[in-house]
């Protein structure tokens, strides 16, 4: 168990928050679980996984920028030195939270924020988007957090130095290896209730291209169907994948999540 709380802000998510939160729960001190309105089987998830690390804590729903009021609440009320951003369809291999384990101990103190490989998982588990590296753990001192500024996405979170708003947090950040990852359930289904979401689960289109993917996954994970190598019915469905992906984001097309 590190020095880290756990971060994870959800609404329908009963698809994968039981697999989420059991990833990360031998790293974590603490994790904060805000519900900010679930009409599905979420809290239900949440409240049987019965570990005194959890607290759940249940919410209005809120207008998009009144996210980044909750994420702040949740830093003031942390009193380890990081948090760790969680969502609910966010999910960690178990090396991957050893290594997180032995690596947050030896970051300088003057880095505030730790970029981990993010694998985004299209249409099933065999299939990814080009990798990213993206902000997951802060320093709790440190660390605001200001709603997005894009008229389309206002609700994305943005976190700033507490003591220098503009300054640059790349300047701060520093990443982990690359055999440090999670996956990210982003362009499936989550919930029975995704409807009722409305405007937050809108699926962006993905980055070009897909990329084959045989593991590792997470062990949490619940696998259906994968395949732990290339076969002709993978490669015609990678051929098919990529063309729908140019497809969509040449004529602006929305993409429809995938049920798992």
């Amino acid at each position: 168990m590190g020095d880290i709380t756990v971060h994870c802000l959800v609404r329908n998510e009963e698809r994968f928050v039981r697999a989420a939160l059991s990833s990360v729960l031998p790293l974590a001190r603490r994790v904060l679980v805000y519900d900010t309105g679930s009409t599905d089987a979420t809290l239900d998830v949440v409240t049987s996984l019965a570990s005194d690390k959890i607290e759940l804590v249940q919410k209005p729903a809120p207008g998009p920028r009144q996210l980044s009021e909750y994420r702040n609440e949740m830093i003031e009320r942390t009193t380890t030195e990081w948090f760790m951003l969680v969502d609910g369809d966010e999910i960690y291999p178990a090396h991957s939270v050893r290594r997180i384990l032995e690596e947050i101990p030896t970051v300088p103190p003057g880095i505030h924020r730790v970029d981990i490989q993010r694998r985004e998982f299209l249409r099933s588990f065999n299939f990814i988007s080009p990798v990213r590296w993206i902000g997951r753990i802060f320093r709790t001192s440190q660390i605001q957090i200001r709603p997005g500024h894009r008229p389309n996405r206002p609700w994305i979170d943005l976190p700033y130095l507490r003591d220098d708003s503009s300054a640059p947090l790349d300047q701060f950040t520093v990443r982990l290896p690359e055999d440090v990852f999670f996956v990210h359930c982003h362009y499936f289904v989550r919930s029975s209730r995704d409807v009722d979401l409305g405007e937050f689960r809108r699926w962006r289109t993905p980055r070009f291209p897909a990329l084959p993917y045989f593991g590792p996954w997470p062990e949490t994970f619940e696998l259906n169907g994968v395949a732990h190598r290339m076969t002709p019915g993978i490669f015609y469905t990678w051929i098919w994948l990529n063309a729908r992906i140019v497809w969509s984001r040449y004529f602006h097309l929305p993409w429809k999540p995938a049920r798992v």
